[in-house]
């Protein structure tokens, strides 16, 4: 016997002109879309980060001991009115310069070595040595080349004094001397200006610009693998030039006698005439092209 009135349980009513959707399995799919991309941006910029600093990692290593630090030294050094002052460096430029009113030495070195960070670089150039010591009346400084070492010399030296430079790498200036000169610069430009006695110039590599020189009874040699030589406004005993490559420029007035012989390349004598009657210009490979301080073109003539 069943007690039950035959009747299903009643649903739960709807409102009255609901409609019932169904909702696909898609549907629900894309709503947790928007979850999934910022999941995925996450990883992408984490992986971004990553490569980026392996990256940075890769450089620090590549640059090694390639940081660069600096120190500079000043000093004085006794050394009278006519010094004889020899410099020897193996890396970095050298200027000299003559001073009247000067009775002693004075120095500027700024010395850089390179490193594997800043603070290591900057200890390390402030080692760079400079050797100062006496010989009788000789002044010698000097600075030994190392890897990734180097030292920039300023001297200012009474004008009265003599001058001896040694480079290894690096370009040299000199002026305002009335001592002797005498640069041996391996790979560099050399210029002399303003002096007053005997010049010598050794450059196997580089350009050299003398002017200014001006002794009665002093000679100028100057001896050039590769490079370009200027002479200008030059009084003195004897000229001796050999360049083996390069071209030579002579300007303004020039006093004395001697021989300008290059190899390979050409010769410009820009003089008067009566200021070149006993200096023998010569090239084996090249032109010898003299002209009037005016810049009128004189004759041509062929080398060898």
């Amino acid at each position: 016997m069943s007690f039950g009135s035959g009747e299903e349980p009643r649903r739960r009513s709807e409102p009255e002109g609901a409609s019932r959707v169904p909702v696909p399995a898609s549907a629900a799919g894309r709503q947790d879309a928007p979850s999934r991309l910022r999941v995925l941006l996450l990883l992408l910029a984490v992986l971004l980060l990553a490569l980026l600093g392996a990256a940075a990692l890769m450089v620090w290593r590549s640059l090694g001991d390639n940081l660069s630090g600096t120190s500079v030294a000043r000093d004085t050094i006794e050394s009278g009115e006519a010094p004889r002052v020899r410099l020897a460096n193996a890396a970095g430029p050298v200027r000299v310069e003559g001073a009247d009113d000067l009775g002693s030495i004075e120095y500027e070195v700024k010395r850089y070595a390179v490193a594997s960070d800043p603070v290591a670089a900057k200890r390390r150039a402030s080692e760079v040595p400079i050797e100062i010591s006496h010989e009788d009346s000789t002044v010698v400084l000097e600075t030994k080349g190392g890897r990734g070492t180097g030292a920039d010399y300023l001297l200012r030296v009474p004008s009265g004094g003599s001058v001896e430079v040694e480079a290894g790498a690096g370009d040299v200036e000199v002026a305002g001397l009335s001592g002797n000169v005498k640069v041996a610069a391996e790979a560099g430009d050399v210029t002399v200006r303003n002096t007053g006695s005997d010049v010598t110039i050794e450059a196997p590599q580089g350009d050299v610009e003398v002017g200014g020189v001006s002794t009665d009874t002093g000679q100028v040699e100057v001896e050039v693998g590769t490079g370009d030589v200027t002479l200008q406004d030059m009084i003195v005993g004897t000229l001796e030039l050999h360049v083996e490559a390069g071209d030579v420029a002579l300007s303004g007035r020039f006093s004395g006698s001697g021989r300008v012989l290059v190899d390979t390349g050409n010769i410009t004598a820009n003089l008067p005439p009566e200021d070149t009657r006993e200096l023998t210009l010569e090239t084996r490979v090249g032109e010898v092209v003299r002209q009037t301080p005016s810049g009128d073109e004189g004759r041509s003539e062929q080398g060898a």
